[in-house]
């Protein structure tokens, strides 16, 4: 039922032309903030993005269940800066990861989302910190680019 459910999501949005790519999806969520959010993985889970090793997340990580990427047919992945969470004002990008090519997850990327769209140094440390652990045990992630 859940499968259905997502299938008939991902048609309702698939003309719309926001969840193409990231980069259309962040245009989107700044014109349109505070969608539907779902926390799967909240701070201190632990999670591997696919590695076997898997660390504990120093963020709430979850998707815009209602919002599907084409990418891997499910939410669009979030990752909520560490100083904020899911009840915070106005959460808009702030930033995001993707995947190298040739991991098999490409477009499967990762939205970094914070309060107003800032970001404070400290949370882009843990963070990009975050993804080169995961980087030194499979290199599957590229610089994020923060915007």
């Amino acid at each position: 039922m859940k499968l259905l459910l997502e299938n008939w999501r991902g048609y309702l949005n698939e003309d719309e032309g926001y969840n193409k790519d990231v980069e259309s999806m962040i245009s989107f969520l700044k014109d349109n903030p505070n969608q539907k959010i779902n926390i799967d993985s909240p701070k201190g889970s632990e999670k591997g993005f696919g590695n076997k090793t898997k660390i504990p997340l120093p963020f709430d990580y979850g998707e815009y269940s209602e919002i599907i990427n084409p990418a891997d047919k499910m939410g669009w992945d979030l990752i909520i800066a560490p100083s904020y969470n899911e009840k915070s004002d106005n959460l808009q990008p702030a930033g995001y990861v993707r995947y190298k090519e040739g991991t098999g997850k490409e477009g499967n990327d990762k939205i970094i989302i914070s309060k107003n769209g800032t970001i404070n140094e400290k949370d882009k440390q843990i963070i990009t910190d975050y993804f080169k652990i995961l980087n030194s045990v499979d290199d599957r992630f590229e610089d994020i680019r923060w915007l």
